[in-house]
């Protein structure tokens, strides 16, 4: 085995050291240090796996560094600038509580049939316009079903 130098922080000179077939207790040592490696390899490697962490290649006893190299790239957005990300992708509008209180109010008075002025999000962004309209089909949906 080689000499694995445990970094202070995650850097690229920790994968760097590193074969380029490795096995997942030298990758956890380099990704998360050796205090932290066993608990990586078995609670945090599963779910990776799951979401596209290379696999182990049985002819070369390892994982392909430059492959998971890649992978975390891609896992922190590094490759596609800094736009920041949840990991899974999913970047959620926030509409604030008193505009998604407001719309709960109106939704109820809807289902009600009560007259009602809807308040105007024209002077939102387009961004936010979507989201208020996706929060209000989902409040109408909820109210509607109840009322079935």
């Amino acid at each position: 085995m080689y000499d694995v130098r445990e970094p202070k922080t995650v850097t690229n000179a920790a994968l760097d050291a590193l074969p380029l077939f490795a096995t997942d207790q030298e990758i956890a040592i380099a990704i998360v240090g050796k205090a932290k490696a066993s608990y990586w390899i078995t609670a945090v490697l599963p779910t990776l796996e799951r979401s596209g962490f290379p696999a182990e290649d049985p002819l070369h006893m390892g994982r392909a560094v430059p492959l998971v190299r890649k992978f975390y790239e891609d896992y922190f957005g590094i490759t596609a600038g800094f736009a920041m990300m949840k990991p899974d992708g999913e970047e959620k509008v926030w509409l604030g509580r008193r505009i998604e209180n407001r719309i709960d109010k109106e939704e109820r008075l809807r289902i009600d049939g009560v007259e009602f002025v809807e308040r105007d999000f024209s002077h939102e962004s387009p961004e936010r316009q979507e989201a208020i309209a996706e929060y209000r089909a989902k409040k109408a949906a909820e109210y509607g079903a109840r009322r079935k």
